[in-house]
């Protein structure tokens, strides 16, 4: 099987469309800023969860559609502004009182898909488009097309009954391309421009990490704390472009398909890692409550990242002795965190310590297995 295109580099109109997530990630991640009693909401985690399955999967069927088909085209760039436009608006009804918005909510979105629907209607109808890549195109059609006029019913109806209709429709359509592109044989991605789109999402959410660490920053606020996120970020980031930029073997024929639900997770986790900083910090939260949900983002960031080691180049792929070492760091800082959780300082230099453990001992195993099976391109200088 070889890749549908050689190598496809990524448009400044995709890097442009981007930008519409930085706001709509800050709208996301505010829906888990505020407590209740010291901890969180149920009804806010759910809003949380639901709006990053809404937003990263809109996001991943737009990039599946460029990556596969789309071209620098006057017609996707004019689809891509629309869409830019939708998002801005239904960016702007994220929030705790998002239920007032409701069927302006399901408007938004049933037509955003919408426009999915016809990118890859297009895309069908065309006549460079032959019988094979009809019929993978013929899978999104069915989850776009069905999940508009899903969305179109729950606009139409009162919110008491829409809104299971409209979690509904975000749930298939999150679930349904599992099935459909795993017994598509034919179905084929450029894996390079891939994992180039996906790791430029991480790096939005890191840039939000950036934007609420920068409070810590100010002549009135900088601390032992204001240093040791920084090196917490470092380290992460480390951690995930060693891993995505250097050990996948990008040459490989996979679908993509685990890279990207994969990601879901490390969304997740960076997003509740950024809140978890302020948690920490805020007299008013329950000091369990805020370590605990800061070591879930991580255990979810560590383990989504180290799962994809099996899709590193041959040398690269991590044995049980690796995956061991990692799982005993996070499992010993997370039973010490829990245990002096009511002090602050003592859990984010644990965590610190963490951090930096996970992000060296991936790096010393890159560069020792680089140095006996390949040839080492790093320098001092």
């Amino acid at each position: 099987m070889t890749n549908l295109i050689k190598h496809k580099r990524v448009e400044f109109s995709e890097l442009f469309y981007d930008l519409v997530f930085v706001f709509a990630i800050s709208k996301v991640t505010a829906l888990i800023h505020h407590l209740h009693n010291g901890i969180l909401t149920w009804n806010s985690l759910l809003d949380f969860f639901m709006s990053v399955l809404l937003l990263i999967d809109s996001w991943m069927i737009q990039t599946d559609y460029t990556n596969r088909y789309g071209k620098n085209s006057l017609f996707n760039i004019v689809i891509m502004f629309i869409k830019m436009g939708i998002l801005l608006f239904i960016a702007n009804m994220i929030g705790p009182d998002w239920q007032q918005y409701f069927h302006y909510v399901c408007w938004a979105i049933g037509t955003l898909t919408l426009t999915l629907f016809f990118q890859y209607l297009v895309e069908f109808f065309k006549k460079s488009t032959d019988n094979v890549h009809r019929e993978s195109i013929k899978g999104f059609l069915w989850i776009t097309g069905l999940r508009s006029l899903e969305i179109y019913l729950a606009a139409l109806l009162p919110i008491y009954i829409g809104v299971y209709i409209l979690y509904a429709s975000i749930l298939l359509t999150f679930i349904t391309p599992i099935t459909s592109i795993s017994k598509d044989d034919h179905f084929q991605v450029n894996l390079p421009h891939l994992i180039e789109r996906i790791s430029l999402l991480v790096i939005i959410m890191f840039g939000e990490m950036i934007t609420n660490l920068a409070n810590f920053f100010t002549i009135e606020n900088f601390s032992i704390y204001s240093v040791l996120y920084f090196i917490i970020m470092i380290s992460l980031f480390l951690f995930y472009f060693g891993q995505f930029d250097h050990a996948i073997d990008e040459k490989s024929n996979q679908k993509g398909l685990f890279l990207i639900y994969s990601h879901y997770p490390i969304f997740i986790g960076l997003m509740m890692m950024t809140v978890s900083m302020g948690f920490l910090q805020n007299p008013e939260a329950n000091r369990l409550f805020a370590t605990s949900f800061f070591y879930i983002g991580i255990g979810l960031f560590q383990a989504a990242v180290l799962a994809n080691g099996p899709y590193n180049k041959h040398y690269l792929r991590y044995s049980k002795s690796y995956y061991c070492v990692q799982a005993t760091l996070y499992l010993a800082a997370l039973i010490l965190s829990l245990i002096f959780a009511s002090n602050p300082i003592i859990v984010v230099s644990i965590t610190t310590i963490l951090a930096l453990a996970i992000a060296i001992h991936s790096i010393y195993f890159y560069m020792t297995q680089t140095k006996k099976h390949s040839t080492p391109y790093w320098e001092l200088f």
